[in-house]
């Protein structure tokens, strides 16, 4: 996702609000799902910061990209959650059914859950710093210059653990193939 010009500022009424959420909020529904596992617990977050934001948004419209800043938000307010709720990083997809059910709401599509536990379970082997990074760069398809932005980097940085978390990835599967090859012997 490549940000516009259509929003240099943050909407000042609804009509450019609607527009605004139309636009961004499957990216930031989708963002918040892959940090914390759950996509009703993130529909909620994305509703309350769009909220709060909208409330504050005599403050927020000196802001010069407004997406970015939204991105932060919820990446904060699902830090906040992880917190609160005093949890590992992530809810397991079975933890995930359970509470689904509980909550008679329909369960995730499967292609989703396996896509989440899949791309969790390699970025588990990075740091949190490059897995971040990657998670902005591929899922949420944004820029290394608006990913700065987000987390409040350089640009440098930004690619520098784009780039060393692509190759530790890298490498991981090419060991993972090699040693499934040499089993294949015995």
């Amino acid at each position: 996702m490549m940000l516009d010009k259509e929003f240099e500022k943050f909407p000042q009424d609804l009509k450019e609000l609607n527009s605004f959420i139309d636009k961004y909020q499957n990216n930031l529904v989708h963002h918040a799902f892959y940090k914390l596992g759950n996509i009703y617990l993130a529909e909620d977050i994305v509703q309350d910061v769009v909220v709060k934001a909208y409330l504050e948004r005599n403050r927020l419209k000196e802001l010069n990209n407004p997406v970015s800043y939204l991105f932060k938000m919820v990446s904060n307010a699902c830090i906040d959650q992880i917190r609160k709720t005093n949890k590992a990083k992530t809810e397991t997809i079975e933890n995930s059914k359970e509470l689904n059910k509980k909550e008679n709401n329909e369960t995730l599509p499967i292609i989703i859950e396996e896509e989440y536990a899949k791309i969790n379970r390699l970025l588990s082997y990075l740091p949190d710093e490059q897995s971040e990074v990657i998670r902005y760069k591929v899922i949420d398809e944004l820029s290394f210059v608006e990913i700065a932005g987000i987390i409040e980097t350089p640009v440098s940085t930004v690619k520098s653990r784009f780039k060393y978390g692509v190759e530790k990835l890298k490498n991981f599967y090419l060991n993972q193939k090699e040693v499934k090859n040499e089993l294949r012997y015995f």
